[in-house]
């Protein structure tokens, strides 16, 4: 009788080898949880692009207000040692961090805005990224905080020009499609009149640019610390996100994403049982602790342009490439290799034109077949795509390799890249191994 671990494998190389198998296996998979994850799935009502015209009111008033929380602070430095003043949070400030840079496809030259800055020390890591950023507050206090944290650090890379603008709590004090992304780190539940704001953001925006935030969910505004502070005069919101997407949505942004992570949910698992759990062992209780934190904390993408990413600004890159194991010809010779490439990513490849942002083409590096795989040329070779590819699409490629310099063995590793940007097996992805047997002349 075949082992478990023989049918595993042999099923996996023919899902490898039937792009569109592979895709009807998932889709039987997603019926599948739909129906056994059914008792995890909360009741969601339909958001109304509403704001509470009582809050609206007030917006001066909660501006003054967070200019005297920042005024009044009793240990400025605190303030200034985010976010590694508090050891408690440093996990979480460090995670919504990292998952808002990925969300906004940040790249080093970006213009970023931060809206409720604060004490600026989220605009700060993104100067050290190679970012122009600017730094947007209601409290001034708060700005001259900020520029006294890049100033205390050598680090800082003045040469991007990073700006402090005080806001008016009305109008943002930038001209319009001035930034590339806008960063909210748990300030927009402190925000009275969110449509203002929405409209404001996406007038400042460039036409593909993205908002992203990271904010408290269901429970907040009861939570006691809230209550703590919204007894200082600030505003402490509960966001509703249906709400929030219905009003982001009337304010013109094109759509809406959520971020499926948390830094709530961390769990550790005895490494022997890791298999186990990705067979489905222990699922439904990490399911449901998974579920509750998506809904107690946000990672809100708004997008002015279309949500879906392309290789212009890449999400996750990945391919299958399918080619012959080997290949023989005689010296001189090129060899002809048919590829058949399967977009298993997220991201839409562009095909040109030549030297445009997000140019991807089929590259490959070439090795000796020797145990120690010595190089001959990494940027080997190039042949453009006959298309654009979205995510999950098919095309074919036929590759001639021009003829090395000599006989003998060698690996070709086939690959696509963004020129300019990054090859794909340098995000995860995995190259093709062709083994080109080269003969001397007149061998046959």
């Amino acid at each position: 009788m075949p082992s478990r671990t023989f049918l595993q494998d042999g099923f996996r190389r023919l899902l490898h080898r039937a792009p569109r198998a592979r895709t009807l296996a998932f889709h039987g998979l997603d019926l599948v949880y739909q129906v056994a994850l059914l008792p995890f799935r909360p009741a969601r009502r339909r958001g109304q692009a509403t704001e509470r015209q009582d809050l609206v009111a007030r917006t001066n008033e909660y501006n003054e207000a967070a200019e005297r929380y920042f005024a009044g602070f009793e240990n400025p430095q605190f303030l200034l040692d985010k976010p590694f003043g508090e050891p408690y949070l440093l996990s979480k400030h460090l995670i919504d961090t990292g998952v808002l840079i990925e969300a906004l496809r940040l790249r080093p030259g970006d213009v970023v805005a931060e809206i409720g800055a604060g004490s600026c020390w989220l605009s700060h890591m993104l100067n050290r990224h190679g970012c122009a950023t600017i730094s947007i507050d209601v409290s001034t206090t708060a700005l001259a905080l900020g520029r006294q944290l890049f100033e205390r650090d050598p680090r800082t890379n003045w040469t991007l020009q990073p700006r402090f603008l005080a806001y008016d709590g009305h109008r943002l004090p930038l001209p319009d499609a001035s930034c590339d992304q806008i960063v909210i780190n748990d300030a927009f539940h402190h925000v009275p009149n969110q449509r203002e704001l929405l409209h404001e953001a996406r007038r400042v925006l460039a036409p593909d640019g993205i908002v992203a935030m990271s904010e408290p969910g269901a429970g907040h505004a009861a939570a006691s610390h809230s209550i703590a502070e919204a007894a200082t005069g600030v505003l402490e919101n509960e966001l509703v996100l249906e709400d929030l997407v219905a009003l982001a949505e009337a304010c013109g942004f094109e759509a809406a994403t959520v971020v499926l992570a948390s830094p709530h949910v961390c769990p550790q698992i005895p490494a022997r049982e890791l298999g186990a759990f990705m067979g489905g062992k222990g699922f439904a209780a990490y399911w449901k602790a998974f579920c509750s934190a998506l809904a107690q904390h946000h990672y809100i993408v708004l997008h002015k342009g279309s949500p879906h990413p392309t290789t212009k600004r890449p999400g996750h890159l990945q391919a299958t490439i399918d080619a012959p194991p080997a290949v023989r010809t005689r010296a001189g010779e090129p060899a002809r290799l048919p590829l058949r490439l399967t977009n298993t990513g997220d991201t839409r490849w562009l095909s040109g034109p030549p030297a445009a942002p997000g140019w991807t083409r089929v590259g490959a590096h070439l090795y000796r077949a020797t145990p120690s795989r010595e190089l001959v040329e990494f940027d080997w070779y190039r042949v453009d795509l006959p298309g654009e590819v979205d995510p999950g699409g098919t095309l074919e490629v036929d590759a001639l390799l021009p003829a090395p310099t000599g006989p003998g063995e060698y690996l070709v590793l086939v690959d696509l890249v963004v020129e300019g940007l990054a090859w794909f097996a340098d995000r995860g992805s995995s190259a093709a191994v062709v083994r080109w047997t080269v003969d001397p002349p007149g061998r046959w």
